[in-house]
């Protein structure tokens, strides 16, 4: 998987400080809700209230949105230097669980319902958890799935339960080693019609795993390809259309980000043809995915937040995408990492203003913006060495803009973004090949 270096450790002292001078929450504003670039999940409790988790140092750290501003609470401390956020859930009373993982698949913690974090899986000698999976039971409790690989390549699919006392409970999903596959699996448990099901991603393929009744578990295959695998994080939804399900697929020319629906058949489209997959969400039946893309200048990525549906991306944001949900009252929210840390964006419709970008080796910046209403458009530089504003470019009549800077003298990409006055969002275009 691409690696994207985006960790930045932070001293806990001083940090909800520091945030609650940089946060006051206010309806469809923009808010910083840790001045940190670190790993971030995104979820939202019944009430529509928002959720941040991420690290900080080995710390993990839960931000909830009050009236009052951002407040934080420690989950817990990882044992390991490199963790990664797996999941995160609100049950209806408002509870928090987190889940984390190693990077190298050596652990899995579970910080449950508002508890500190605790190591729950340890794979034994030269097994690997691979991407793991959070959701809430039937009941409201919070159930996770996993996935174990030997270096036989035989795995093992899990998925653990929570009990009304607060107990875990491992069901083996999968016996004997299947499915084999070059790369750990990854597992996404999902809600379907009030059971318990597991999307498991692994070689070339995923599969739909479901209790049979009187016992045990069988799989409906999902998608199967010739030219790559899914890799990384995978999520499901259901809904009135059918089972969804997103990841990032890998193959030897690039990721791409897949959105698959299970219904009567099974459909696979691409949502988007180059990024990582971030999460998933439906609306009235229908499946949107949020991902990062980015551009390379010389061994530096710059990153370009992507929000898409099965006809493809509909949408930037300028910054490295980190969450987008949709609320219960419809409304929909953004998590995204910029230079100022992550910023928390909230919208009553869904955000779909697109602007395109073009420009030339001699500066001249041209393009569009869709769906907006007036205004200027900021026109920065992006290069190896940072990111430079270099004017304002007036909308037309017809939406278009045009801005001539000087001619770059080295490699840059440049990034146009129009802030939309209601909601704050900052949609973008970023150009994906540097010119100069």
């Amino acid at each position: 998987m691409h690696e994207n270096h985006r960790y930045v450790k932070l001293a806990w002292k001083g940090l909800a400080a520091a945030a609650a001078a940089l946060a006051l929450p206010g309806l469809c504003r923009a808010e910083i809700v840790a001045p940190t670039q670190s790993e971030a999940l995104l979820a939202a409790a019944p009430d529509g209230s928002p959720r941040v988790a991420f690290t900080s140092g080995r710390d993990v750290v839960v931000a909830r949105r009050t009236a009052a501003g951002w407040k934080f609470a420690r989950a817990g401390k990882v044992p390991g230097t490199s963790p990664v956020l797996a999941g995160l859930v609100v049950d209806r009373r408002g509870r928090t669980s987190v889940l984390v993982g190693a990077r190298n698949g050596s652990w899995l913690a579970l910080a449950s319902r508002g508890g500190k974090l605790r190591v729950v899986v340890r794979p034994s000698k030269g097994a690997s958890i691979g991407p793991a999976g959070l959701t809430l039971d039937a009941g409201g409790r919070p159930a996770f799935a996993y996935a174990l690989r030997f270096p036989s390549t035989k795995s093992w699919l899990r998925l653990v339960t929570t009990d009304a006392r607060g107990r875990l409970h491992t069901h083996g999903i999968t016996k004997g080693g299947f499915p084999a596959s070059a790369f750990v699996p990854g597992a996404a448990p999902v809600l379907v019609r009030g059971r318990l099901h597991i999307v498991e991603t692994f070689t070339d393929s995923a599969i739909d795993w479901g209790p049979k009744t009187g016992g045990g578990w069988e799989g409906q295959f999902l998608f199967a390809s010739r030219g790559g695998t899914p890799a990384g994080r995978v999520a499901a939804l259901a809904s009135s259309a059918g089972l969804w399900s997103a990841w990032t697929e890998m193959t030897a020319e690039s990721l791409s980000v897949l959105l698959n629906l299970s219904a009567e058949t099974q459909s696979t489209a691409t949502a988007l043809e180059h990024g990582i997959f971030v999460s998933l969400l439906v609306d009235n039946g229908n499946a949107e995915v949020g991902a990062y893309d980015w551009a390379m200048l010389g061994d530096t990525p710059v990153y370009a937040g992507v929000l898409a549906d099965a006809n493809g991306p509909f949408a930037e944001v300028d910054g490295r995408l980190d969450g987008y949900v949709r609320t219960r009252d419809g409304t929909y929210q953004l998590l995204v990492s910029t230079p100022s840390g992550l910023e928390w964006f909230e919208s009553p419709t869904r955000p779909s203003i697109r602007v395109s970008i073009t420009a030339d080796a001699n500066g001249l910046v041209q393009g569009r913006v869709d769906g907006g209403s007036g205004g200027g458009v900021q026109i920065y530089r992006e290069t190896a060495s940072g990111r430079t504003p270099v004017g304002v470019a007036q909308l037309a009549g017809d939406g278009s803009f045009s801005f001539q800077d000087a001619a770059p003298t080295s490699p840059t990409l440049y990034r146009a973004v129009y802030v939309n006055a209601a909601t704050s969002i900052p949609f973008a275009a970023l150009l994906r090949m540097p010119v100069g």
